[in-house]
């Protein structure tokens, strides 16, 4: 992998990263697009934030244009998709739900003499795994489409980011795209499909969230924000800043 001047990433070009055009200086701003003028006040605002955070200051853009991308971009471009992917799991879990019944039922014939919570409710096991398959589907499918397909998610393309090949720029293959997300999100999906089992859903539960750790300490350490995820896979996450030409 090259670096260009101030620690941004090389290779860009045919194939390779997308840089951000040259600003014009001087150039008026485009008063008829407002909301492409708020999300670049927020993206502007969310770098001001990252760069108070130790350790997390932003790389200087480089003539062409592109920096690492830092924790704080990233992690914003991960809520924004996890709400869109909710809406559309919780759509079809319903459906779901609505087909095999209810994930929890309330007795409420034993009210009286019901002596634990357990006596009160009922739990559907086959409505939560099909739903937990839905959600798992669901998020598979958005990021490996989006990242072999546009480059970025939605939320990534909020913030300006971008991600390739490590060594230069190319748009993900399958199989890379499939290894990144099995290390981003192959132990929460485990921990999602077996809540419902006592001991095991615990366990996976709190694996999941050491990883998570783990990786968001791996991205905010490394020179080049690649964490674990980024090294299995050989991928690397790259923000588009405008230069002034």
């Amino acid at each position: 992998m090259t670096e260009g001047q101030g620690g941004a990433p090389g290779g860009a070009g045919a194939g390779g990263w997308q840089p951000g055009a040259p600003a014009p200086q001087g150039s008026p701003p485009d008063l008829g697009d407002a909301a492409s003028q708020a999300a670049a006040g927020a993206r502007g605002a969310i770098d001001d934030v990252g760069r108070q955070i130790p350790g997390n200051a932003a790389a200087q853009p480089a003539p062409m244009g592109l920096v690492y991308g830092d924790v704080l971009n990233r992690s914003i471009a991960y809520i924004i998709d996890a709400i869109l992917i909710g809406i559309v799991s919780g759509i079809l879990q319903v459906i779901v739900g609505a087909i095999f019944g209810p994930a929890v039922s309330v007795n409420i014939d034993n009210l009286v003499n019901a002596n634990s919570i357990g006596d009160l409710t009922s739990v559907n096991y086959l409505t939560i795994v099909l739903g937990a398959a839905v959600g798992i589907a669901v998020s598979f499918a958005y990021f490996v489409w989006l990242w072999t397909s546009q480059r970025a998610t939605i939320g990534m393309k909020v913030l300006s980011l971008q991600v390739g090949n490590e060594s230069n720029g190319a748009t993900l293959t399958m199989n890379q795209a499939v290894i990144r997300w099995a290390a981003l999100f192959g132990p929460a999906a485990l921990s999602q499909a077996f809540w419902p089992a006592p001991v095991i859903g615990w366990l996976l539960g709190l694996i999941s969230f050491v990883w998570f750790l783990v990786l968001l300490y791996t991205t905010w350490a490394s020179p080049t924000k690649q964490g674990l995820h980024d090294k299995y896979a050989h991928t690397m996450v790259v923000k588009t800043v405008r230069t002034v030409a």
